[in-house]
């Protein structure tokens, strides 16, 4: 990593280099998560940002890669995320324990442009197709963005399309679009649908959960969302899927959400979580709308207290997973019509051993560099006490 004149690490973002901010916490976080200090350099393009779709309307783009998002930092999400005390937090949580929170992994300063926070994907970039990508709050704004493989457009209603207001006020929608018609519907199935996962998955999900909003609500922190993205891999191949997602047993942790496969009612799927967008403060402008939305906004709505926000949060997904799915059998066992292991594949039994022993081999050949980086540096603070004593004496 370079080094600026007075002080400050450098990274090279594209063909910028920007001084990274409160970089001693975000370094902390790559080498956690195994990421070089050039990770970013010829992967991103600001000319390509653009607005992220959000209500903020921060300038947004994901890297070429698609790992990565490099996000506008305003000034309100900027007094939340480098709080010493709440990054200290946020950090320990991401790096030490089952989290479902976004990680990010850089603030940096564009030389024009203003500040940027760097984070990473919560679902995993080779997935191409999506069977249901979901923005989930618990409330009336959660919304459908990939419905049974196709996208759903955002048709958002305006103060100036009366018409529209009228219509869906009556439940007469004939003067309504279709598209905002489609819209309102997905985002109906959207706050509705359950997910089916395994009675240990939901256990080790709400647990994740529990922590991870407990510590928004202690900095005063609400309007997050999970994003939940579904992948429903094509018959009898949804091992393997879950296979290349978990990725080596000995590679460093992974920076997309923890993939959860899982069979109920003969459908299997592969879902991921991630929180993102927690940087909300409870404010004075969110305290105005949070009168106004409780009066005229359908409930459950998302402008409420930080307590408030994350009780409302962890009993929606309460509800929400229900542990009544079964795992998927492994890669080499045979399945029948309807569902039960009726045998095992010796040849992908053997090519699964060999994949494990290759992985245990690396974990050993990682453990075995390790324990001689300790013994290197043990050797060299006994030569400097030596050093030490040799000239006191």
């Amino acid at each position: 990593m370079m080094v600026a004149s007075e002080g400050t690490a450098l990274l090279r973002v594209g063909d910028v280099d920007c001084p990274t901010v409160e970089d001693a916490h975000f370094s902390a976080v790559r080498r956690a998560f195994g990421i070089a200090d050039d990770f970013l350099a010829g992967v991103f393009d600001f000319k390509e940002l653009g607005a992220g779709g959000g209500k903020g309307g921060d300038l947004m783009s994901r890297t070429s890669c698609g790992t990565f998002f490099v996000k506008e930092l305003n000034a309100g999400d900027a007094k939340s995320l480098l709080r010493p005390d709440f990054l200290e937090a946020y950090v320990n949580l991401i790096t030490t324990g089952t989290s479902l929170l976004c990680k990010i992994v850089a603030v940096i300063k564009h030389p024009n442009k203003g500040r940027f926070l760097v984070m990473a994907n919560c679902l995993p970039a080779n997935v191409e197709e999506w069977s249901g990508l979901y923005d989930l709050k618990g409330s009336a704004d959660d919304k459908a963005l990939v419905e049974d493989g196709e996208r759903v457009p955002e048709v958002h209603k305006r103060c100036w399309n009366v018409s529209w207001m009228l219509c869906e006020a009556s439940g007469c929608n004939k003067g309504v679009p279709p598209r905002r018609t489609r819209y309102l519907a997905a985002k109906r199935r959207s706050f509705n649908f359950p997910i089916y996962v395994t009675k240990t998955q939901r256990a080790e999900i709400l647990s994740a959960l529990k922590r991870d909003v407990a510590l928004f609500a202690e900095f005063g922190l609400m309007d997050y969302s999970m994003i939940v993205g579904v992948q429903r891999p094509p018959p009898g191949e949804a091992a393997r899927c879950l296979q290349e997602a978990q990725g080596d047993a000995g590679a460093t942790p992974r920076l997309h959400g923890k993939p959860y496969a899982s069979r109920h009612g003969g459908d299997a799927v592969i879902a991921y979580f991630g929180i993102i967008d927690f940087l909300q403060a409870w404010t004075g402008g969110k305290k105005c709308a949070h009168v106004i939305k409780a009066c005229c906004a359908p409930p459950p709505i998302s402008t409420i207290s930080p307590k408030a926000y994350a009780r409302q949060f962890s009993e929606f997904f309460t509800w929400k997973l229900r542990g009544v799915a079964h795992d998927i059998p492994p890669a080499y066992a045979r399945v029948g019509d309807t569902g039960e292991v009726a045998s095992l594949d010796a040849a992908k039994l053997v090519s699964q051993i060999e994949t494990l022993r290759f992985a245990v081999q690396n974990v050993e050949a990682r453990l075995a560099r390790a324990e001689a980086r300790v013994t290197e540096l043990e050797e060299e603070h006994l030569s400097s006490d030596a050093f030490h004593d040799a000239s006191h004496t």
